[in-house]
């Protein structure tokens, strides 16, 4: 109760009578008549609006965005706000898989498909008022290959298929392949393609995020409020609204409380109670989209007994995907049974997942000589209801096989810096990519520089499988390719597929328009709002 109190007191504060807020503390201090303590915070919240221009929406979410340079973002809450600052050369046709033209008018290909010309679009100025070119392009390319000052890659899906990039003409940009790369374009999709202004990069190490996108970069409180504003000279259709406030609140009943209350204009459903909560009222609209995207739990293989394979089976038979979803997610999530969508080219729909069986768990546990169990380490992000409800459904079922599961829960920015170090044993995440089942399996199933493969898991076979897949031009061939590597990681199980989950905004009906791309963030330059 103290902690959703907090809550509530942290997103109005500065909002509030300086004597109530005072008075609020005081009462929260002596933890005396709470319920006429919320009560009074209620009263308060279903009159305060958040001081906001006409036309801005505030956009509640339960994380910060930990980096607003698109090389570096590594988590959804980051990307999501970059992809409506900065541009790539190509995007999604709106509502749709489909790749058309953005800040590139067209292009073309030679010499089988190592050589791409993109021919730039006239007339694009970046934030700061410089205008878009070759050689701007060139210089954030160049950058991110190490040509000049590296960047920090994240999972660079196509840099290293890079031979050189330059520039043709004003506006014509050439990149060089060292062999044919099948998913370029959707690759360019990805944030760690955006075209960033070269004055983005201070001296001092900072960075000032400068693109071409609808919207700028205007102010951000850290772990409060994040706000993007219109860009009144971008190239396309100006954005509607005129600024977004991405507010941080991670109390889950806060949120939906804000959003009932008219406080926020929208808000990402994160569970199935949240869902329960808003579904039904006339006021607010819940929209859903299947994500591309896949939440597992990864084994660390270099550690003993996680690192043999009858284990992490034992620990497949123990999850109920079914049961799981419905008391976590209801209807908001699918089971998974390969790491690829089922919505997605390259999926194996002929993989049988593995059944929920306990005592097939304890069978092969006794095989491997540890039915007396053992203990871990689950590593799961903090504040995250959903992932919360999993982890204890997992801890619970582990006791069946004598396995004690201690959780650690972290701060997002923490949990991935310490999964990159190896300090887990097991650990809870999910992944979202461009829709190719290559950003579903090479980042995360090989241990390239900048790939994310919690698992650390290594097979030399899987590999040269994946990187020939990635060079084949031949859809045919390229599937049957995937349909095998699916069938290897299944049988080796470096971690177990848990779900794909629905993409849920809810939204006041008074907002027209809501976009969401096939990379699940919101395009809020679609996004209209009726006073």
């Amino acid at each position: 109760m103290k902690s959703f109190i907090l809550s509530l007191l942290r997103m109005y504060s500065g909002h509030l009578p300086g004597v109530l807020v005072f008075s609020f503390f005081f009462i929260i201090s002596n933890m005396r008549e709470a319920k006429i303590l919320i009560l009074l915070i209620l009263l308060v919240c279903t009159n305060v609006k958040l001081f906001t221009e006409e036309g801005s929406v505030i956009f509640i979410r339960s994380v910060d965005s930990t980096t607003l340079e698109p090389s570096k973002s590594e988590e959804f809450y980051s990307s999501e706000v970059i992809a409506n600052i900065f541009e790539g050369l190509v995007r999604f046709k709106k509502g749709t898989l489909e790749i058309e033209p953005c800040l590139a008018t067209r292009w073309e290909t030679r010499n089988n498909h190592t050589e791409w010309l993109f021919y730039l679009r006239e007339g694009v100025r970046f934030h700061n008022n410089r205008p878009l070119d070759s050689d701007s392009v060139v210089s954030v390319f160049k950058k991110e290959l190490g040509q000049e000052k590296p960047g920090s890659k994240r999972q660079w899906f196509f840099f290293p298929y890079i031979e050189r990039v330059e520039a043709v003409e004003k506006y014509v940009f050439k990149i060089t392949l060292k062999k044919p790369y099948a998913p370029l374009l959707p690759a360019l999709t990805d944030s760690a393609a955006l075209i960033v202004a070269p004055e983005s990069y201070q001296e001092d190490g900072s960075f000032n995020p400068l693109g071409t996108g609808p919207f700028k970069f205007k102010s951000w409180d850290k772990g409060n409020s994040l706000i993007i504003e219109r860009n009144s000279d971008y190239w396309d259709e100006n954005a509607t609204v005129s600024s977004v406030v991405f507010k941080v609140v991670q109390n889950a009943a806060a949120r939906t409380l804000n959003l009932r209350n008219g406080n926020a204009d929208l808000m990402r459903i994160n569970s199935a109670v949240e869902y329960e909560e808003l579904l039904g009222r006339k006021d607010i609209i819940i929209k859903k989209d299947l994500n591309p995207d896949v939440h597992y739990l990864a084994f660390n293989t270099r550690k003993f007994p996680l690192s043999r394979v009858d284990v992490r089976k034992a620990f497949a038979h123990l999850i109920n995907k079914q049961g799981m979803i419905k008391h976590v997610f209801q209807t908001m999530a699918v089971p998974a049974v390969t790491p690829i969508p089922p919505s997605l080219f390259g999926f194996n729909k002929s993989i049988k997942d593995y059944r929920f069986d306990i005592p097939k768990a304890r069978e092969l546990m006794k095989n491997a000589g540890l039915e007396s169990g053992f203990s871990v380490n689950l590593f799961i992000a903090a504040k995250n209801v959903g992932q919360q409800k999993i982890a204890n459904i997992i801890t619970i079922n582990a006791k069946y096989l004598n396995v004690r599961i201690n959780q650690i829960k972290l701060p997002f920015a923490e949990l991935v810096r310490r999964c990159d170090k190896g300090e887990h044993d097991i650990v809870l995440l999910g992944w979202v990519g461009p829709p190719d089942p290559d950003f579903f399996l090479y980042p995360l199933f090989t241990m390239k520089p900048g790939n994310k493969n919690r698992a650390f898991y290594q097979n030399r076979e899987l590999s040269a499988l994946l990187e020939k897949a990635k060079v084949t031009l031949n859809p045919e061939k390229r599937l049957q390719y995937y349909w095998r590597a699916q069938e290897m990681i299944h049988e080796d199980l470096p971690w177990i597929p848990l779900f794909h989950q629905e993409s849920l905004v809810a939204f006041h009906n008074n907002l027209e328009n809501l976009v969401i791309n096939p990379n699940t963030y919101i395009e809020f330059k679609y996004l209209s709002k009726n006073n």
